[in-house]
């Protein structure tokens, strides 16, 4: 999994200034932790690698994290703000069933070849599809598929990400 951008300047991407630092490990690696844990199980291992403090920033602008979950599987997770090109995240899955790369709404197999998702849901938009799973579960008068609760976990497991980059330093 990768997730690169190019950062230089703690602004927005409508180019404002942020009243917060954007930041790789809790902002950007966050979805990709709690992705691993929904579809392999709870995160039982997690170790980081940080590369120096950016000296505007004040953090790495460079991080890369093992984790591995409670079924065994593992997950390779590079995050960077030094990408100068295309910018955004993608997520490579390679098993004994096959390899598959996920960008954006698209699916291909490690050769580049298209899977066709039409028939998997009525839309391939993430957030039409939350939106709609949110307001079937108050008309079904039940819990939507996603709390925050859920979530409870992958910051936990940040938290001890970032303890492990602290005692490091």
């Amino acid at each position: 999994m990768q997730t690169y951008l190019f950062r230089r300047q703690n602004m927005s991407a409508k180019g404002e200034p942020r009243s917060w630092t954007d930041h790789l490990l809790w902002h950007h690696a966050a979805p990709t932790v709690d992705l691993v844990a929904y579809q392999a199980g709870r995160i039982v291992q997690a170790t980081p690698i940080d590369g120096p403090q950016h000296p505007e920033l004040g953090i790495a602008t460079n991080v890369s994290i093992q984790l591995k979950s409670e079924s065994g599987a593992i997950c390779t997770l590079s995050l960077s703000f030094n990408n100068d090109g295309p910018l955004g995240t993608f997520f490579r899955y390679a098993c004994d069933n096959g390899t598959w790369i996920a960008r954006d709404s698209d699916l291909v197999t490690g050769r580049e070849e298209p899977v066709d998702l039409s028939t998997m849901a009525v839309s391939s938009n993430g957030i039409e599809l939350q939106d709609r799973e949110f307001i079937a579960a108050i008309r079904e008068g039940r819990e939507p598929s996603s709390l925050v609760a859920q979530v409870l976990d992958c910051y936990r497991v940040l938290g001890e990400l970032e303890h492990q980059l602290e005692a490091a330093q």
